[in-house]
């Protein structure tokens, strides 16, 4: 088991709110990340991130982004649950991560879930801005449309956002769609394998 010395510190502040796939990083920063987490991605065990994901929200972050980018479907089940609980701050954003990148039904259906309750919850500004472009990124890897019910005018998301639109374009769907898709992207590009 890895120790969060040496294994969540040096990684839950670039993946927390995506910040590897930002300007937030520098060049030698986003490079020493980029080796770390191909390092880690090479000796971390279903059994490790399973305990990182049950933990608190720093590990449960860590476990979960990685269980996504190292295709550890079998961590889906409970990252799904911790996400529908929403027991920690920030988590549920990389446990929308890793639905994302698992695209197949069942983590269609936590996403659906997590954004049937909590975009009925104006007043609950969670993890529903990585939440949904998840649900429409897997919408495009998989060629469904579970996420347009969620975006119809009048829909859940509007009612969600109606009194966050003052706070900038940071609740747009534009804008959450724009970095979900960046991180995304960035993962790609760097740790996937095959």
């Amino acid at each position: 088991m890895y120790l969060p010395n040496n294994w969540v510190s040096p990684f839950y502040l670039n993946i927390l709110h995506g910040n590897y796939a930002t300007r937030i990083l520098n060049d030698p920063e986003r490079a020493t990340f980029n080796a770390a987490v191909r390092e880690a991605l090479d000796t971390v065990t279903a059994d490790q991130l399973a305990s990182l994901i049950r933990s608190a929200w720093r590990e449960s972050i860590t476990g979960s982004w990685f269980a996504g980018i190292g295709g550890f479907i079998q961590c889906r089940d409970q990252i799904g649950a911790r996400l529908l609980a929403s027991e920690t701050c920030f988590a549920g954003q990389a446990h929308a991560f890793a639905m994302a990148c698992f695209a197949d039904d069942a983590s269609a259906t936590f996403l659906e879930d997590y954004l049937d309750n909590f975009l009925r919850r104006p007043d609950c500004c969670y993890d529903q801005d990585w939440a949904m472009p998840a649900l429409m990124w897997i919408d495009q890897e998989t060629g469904t449309n579970r996420a347009a019910r969620f975006l119809v005018e009048g829909g859940l998301w509007e009612s969600f956002t109606a009194d966050k639109m003052g706070d900038g374009d940071a609740w747009t769907i534009e804008s959450c769609r724009s970095h979900f898709w960046d991180c995304m992207d960035y993962c790609h590009k760097h740790f996937r394998r095959g």
